[in-house]
């Protein structure tokens, strides 16, 4: 892949939702720098630099719960901090579980504390709640975002591949209160893990969210060359969707790459971008995605044709009850006329 250059890729931006602030279609996330090489943290001050000089606006700061990846943007960012969106969830408990996110109001006012002294700042953009915690009234959850909002501690609220129908309950409980709504959706979302078509997007699209996504490794299990990668989560076994064949949607991905003179990889996020309700894109930038084939992936316009065609190889197996209403719909065959047996 040739080397980035500004006017290779112009960013394009997006609202986030009905109510949220406009934001680079991809993202940028501040990765935990590996202590074991001394020219980590300077080459992560680089990536972010060079996100900032293609517009990116959106930075993401959760991929470690002990809060490294916060002080590594916020030391990258320094005075450019006024210039773009920072997500980060909240965090742990105070007693260190990082397994159970707290949402308790003591843990939550604890969590966003530390997360702005990471960060050396007094407002955090977009606060993302993981997954419920199941020891705390959602009500108190919900009010504490609102108090923080009130704060002007959080612009901003979002929750992180929760079920639909607990979204869709929040929701209507912030309306209900007069408390300040989430305005998007964070999700694992991909080309081969689709699931939140089911239920997920469609309430996200009905009550006016935006989308984050987040795509899993199995999103992207495709090396340059086209094979199927054979370890564990990247055939698709372990995706949430369960296991299966991607040799098809491999094949087909090959055939477009070579096409577009792309990599797998780039397609794959091309097809994400071409989703209307896909916001941002956090891609993790890493020696197999480089932040600068990523940005290339903007570049890329898929035809409508190759859209239905990647469409039709990755649709997940319906469930019930849409398999019912699919059945339903589906063009009955016309009986051949009785032969007559003389």
């Amino acid at each position: 892949m040739s080397e980035y250059s500004q006017q290779d890729c112009a960013m394009h931006y997006a609202r986030l939702g009905l109510g949220g602030p406009t934001l680079s279609r991809l993202a940028c996330a501040a990765l935990r720098p590996d202590p074991a090489c001394p020219d980590a943290v300077p080459q992560a001050t680089r990536s972010i630099g060079q996100a900032l000089d293609a517009g990116i606006n959106l930075f993401d700061a959760t991929s470690c719960m002990d809060g490294m990846a916060e002080s590594l943007l916020a030391s990258a960012l320094g005075k450019r901090r006024a210039e773009v969106l920072i997500s980060s969830r909240l965090g742990a408990r105070r007693n260190g579980t990082h397994s159970h996110p707290g949402l308790s109001r003591s843990d939550m006012v604890w969590s966003i504390e530390q997360s702005l002294k990471r960060l050396g700042s007094d407002w955090l953009d977009l606060c993302v709640v993981p997954h419920e915690d199941p020891h705390t009234p959602l009500e108190e959850t919900l009010q504490t975002l609102d108090d923080m909002v009130r704060a002007g501690k959080v612009r901003y609220l979002g929750f992180a591949n929760w079920p639909a129908w607990k979204a869709a309950q929040a929701l209507e409980m912030q309306l209900r209160h007069g408390w300040a709504p989430f305005c998007f959706g964070e999700m694992h979302y991909a080309i081969n893990t689709r699931s939140p078509e089911r239920e997920a997007i469609p309430m996200l699209q009905s009550y006016g969210l935006g989308m984050i996504v987040k795509p899993l490794p199995a999103g992207l299990p495709f090396s340059n060359a086209g094979a199927v990668q054979a370890q564990g989560y990247l055939t698709g076994a372990a995706a949430p969707d369960g296991p299966r064949s991607n040799h098809r949607l491999a094949e087909l991905m090959r055939d477009i790459a070579a096409s577009h003179q792309a990599s797998t990889k780039q397609i794959a996020l091309a097809w994400l971008l071409a989703r209307d309700a896909v916001s941002s894109i956090v891609p993790a930038f890493n020696s197999a995605m480089p932040q600068q084939d990523a940005l290339h992936a903007m570049t890329l316009q898929l035809s409508p044709g190759e859209l239905l065609l990647l469409d039709a190889a990755s649709t997940p197996t319906p469930l019930l009850p849409d398999w019912f209403s699919l059945q339903e719909h589906q063009p009955t065959a016309q009986s051949e006329p009785e032969k007559s047996c003389a």
